[in-house]
């Protein structure tokens, strides 16, 4: 039974004389968002390289999205008609998406991909109807998580970089460009014998069975993106036309790969975080060098807190503990610091001030992997101590107060830097982490209550295109730039 939609739970409490309970809750996998920081995160990161992140860092995705672009809108102008629905074109960029996806974790369980724990009853089908309420439910619930088009995989890139661009009239319909041709092209080579199945010819329902999936994974698998593929990424990223601060972003991790003689991502990405190392790049890069360390403390100060946070599970595994309780055995396994007084003391950061934040980082990774929860709890201290201490006081208007920005953290820990240190951690578990936990959890509820409403009537997914657009689409539209600032997915 789907969960309860938000005017569900409004006429519920209307109609109700008294409180009730509620039903017991099924424990379901969470989400990677648990405090609510990743978005500042996010931010900071365009400052370096707009729209990537650490999921959007294949080319052959890219590709895939573009190329099912190019290919829906040359279905489209084949067919002849006067009227093209824009849920024909939608739909079969998604099919195509998930049949790559689909085929890639039948090759690879552990395919770099999103989607692979979602897609999960498609690794156990024999063969999949794409078309249908079942095939319909599942692109409304990937549509903004798993979906290579969502704003937290590559949809924000595949724009950005100038893959696809939205069409003028229909935004909702992706182009794709002329400066992606070359890879198209390409990728259309490798993918030659499949291109006359239904599943890559015709708009509607059609079948695919796992042995079909499972044959076509090899030519176009994640890691074998072809030369020219990665000639058009490399452009759309560092070349002459590329948006500066990805240019700036890619000079930046050159330069300090050339100074480390590696290319091991770890050194670089600490070479380019700047002190403690020696790394000094030229000038006109300084700015990116800034931006990176920022984004460096910043993840350094969420991966510490959503730490805590786990810490906090872990304690509390077999039965509810007491706040008290918790600030108690926190300090207990603080180590050295266990013994300090004050919050001042206990935030002194002399021990790991010329200590990269990316090894910090790895500290606190190190310790997941230890047995036991005593050695977790000191890499914790160290990384909010360190941000505390690095963080600026440069103007943040932009983060969103209720996501902790570091500058309102910094404040909320002065004030309190004179009181004894199980003051401050208390107020750490209890704001920082729980209060963010439950905040952020209520309003991810209540937006996925939101999104179970029925749909507005008049909603422009059932509108159908004008020919005439079409025709601009397949000439005049897919020659156009996308925005100068980028075109960021909402």
């Amino acid at each position: 039974m789907p969960p309860p939609s938000l005017s569900d739970m409004t006429t519920a409490a209307a109609a109700a004389d008294g409180p009730t309970f509620t039903p017991v809750s099924a424990v379901r996998l969470g989400g990677v968002d648990p405090l609510g920081l990743r978005q500042i995160n996010f931010d900071l990161m365009d400052r370096v390289f707009p729209a990537l992140n650490n999921v959007a860092r294949h080319v052959r995705p890219f590709v895939v999205v573009a190329w099912a672009c190019r290919r829906a809108a040359q279905l489209a102008a084949n067919q002849g008609t006067d009227r093209i629905a824009q849920s024909d074109l939608i739909d079969f960029v998604n099919r195509i998406e998930v049949i790559y996806a689909w085929s890639q974790f039948l090759r690879n369980p552990d395919a770099d991909l999103p989607g692979r724990q979602f897609l999960g009853r498609l690794l156990r089908a024999d063969r999949w109807v794409f078309g249908g309420s079942e095939w319909n439910k599942l692109c409304a619930q990937r549509r903004d998580s798993t979906a290579f088009t969502a704003a937290i995989t590559y949809g924000p890139s595949l724009k950005t970089l100038g893959w696809v661009l939205p069409h003028p009239g229909y935004p909702c319909v992706l182009l794709a460009t002329d400066k992606a041709a070359p890879a198209l092209d390409a990728f259309e080579a490798v993918i030659a014998d499949r291109l006359e199945h239904p599943a890559f010819s015709r708009f509607g329902l059609v079948e695919v069975t796992s042995a079909e999936a499972r044959e076509w994974s090899d030519a176009w698998a994640l890691e074998t993106a072809t030369d020219a593929e990665k000639r058009v990424m490399a452009n759309m990223l560092a070349g002459a036309g590329a948006p500066v601060s990805p240019r700036n972003g890619c000079e930046l991790m050159i330069a300090a790969s050339r100074y480390k003689s590696s290319r091991d991502a770890g050194q670089v990405r600490a070479a380019m975080t700047g002190a403690p190392s020696k790394f000094a790049p030229d000038e006109g890069l300084r700015g990116s060098l800034n931006a990176w360390r920022r984004v460096q403390v910043r993840q350094l100060f969420r991966l510490s807190l959503e730490a805590l946070l786990y810490w906090i599970f872990q304690e509390t595994e077999r039965g509810a503990k007491p706040t008290e309780t918790l600030v108690k055995s926190f300090l207990n396994q603080a180590g050295p610091r266990s013994l300090l007084s004050s919050a001042r003391e206990w935030l002194n950061v002399a021990s790991v001030k010329n200590t990269a934040p990316t090894e910090l980082m790895a500290r606190i990774e190190k310790a997941f992997n230890e047995i036991g929860l005593g050695s977790l709890v000191p890499p914790i201290i160290d990384g909010m101590a360190f941000c505390l201490a690095e963080s600026r006081s440069e103007n943040t208007d932009y983060e969103r107060s209720d996501r902790l920005p570091l500058a309102r953290a910094r404040k909320e820990a002065e004030a309190r830097i004179d009181t004894c240190a199980a003051d401050f951690v208390r107020h750490v578990i209890e704001s920082w982490v729980l209060a963010q936990h439950a905040y952020w959890s209520i309003g991810l509820l209540m937006r996925d209550r939101r999104e179970n409403d029925p749909p507005i009537e008049g909603d422009p997914g059932g509108r159908r295109m004008d020919a005439r657009a079409w025709r601009f689409a397949i000439t005049a539209g897919a020659h156009s730039r996308p925005p100068a600032n980028g075109a960021h997915a909402s």
